[in-house]
């Protein structure tokens, strides 16, 4: 076989381009693998502030729940003072005079 230069030079060619070709793909390949773990990291930082806001709701639910429960038996308890005081009334209205009556209804409704 026969030193063929446009052979070589061709070979001289290929070699002297595709190194840079080669530095451009790899360079593009390594970007990219950064790229996707910047990716999944943040897609990993999103799911755990979801989470977390869902904890957050969880706590808040549980926490307004349990103070509709207070109120709830504090109006209870309200109302239950208010039918003593009613009863009471009521047992004291009967044993007074029909004219202290009138006018403790008479306060009762706002009217003096």
């Amino acid at each position: 076989m026969a030193f063929n230069p446009f052979l070589f030079v061709l070979a001289l060619m290929a070699i002297i381009f595709s190194v840079p070709i080669v530095a451009i793909w790899t360079e593009h390949r390594r970007k990219m693998a950064e790229l996707q773990a910047r990716l999944r990291s943040e897609r990993a930082d999103s799911t755990n502030e979801v989470k977390d806001l869902a904890r957050q709701i969880a706590d808040l639910r549980a926490t307004a729940t349990e103070y509709d429960l207070s109120f709830d038996s504090a109006l209870q308890r309200l109302e239950s003072r208010m039918d003593l005081l009613d009863e009471r009334l009521k047992r004291l209205e009967g044993v007074a005079a029909p004219s202290e009556t009138v006018q403790a209804n008479q306060v009762r409704l706002g009217e003096r």
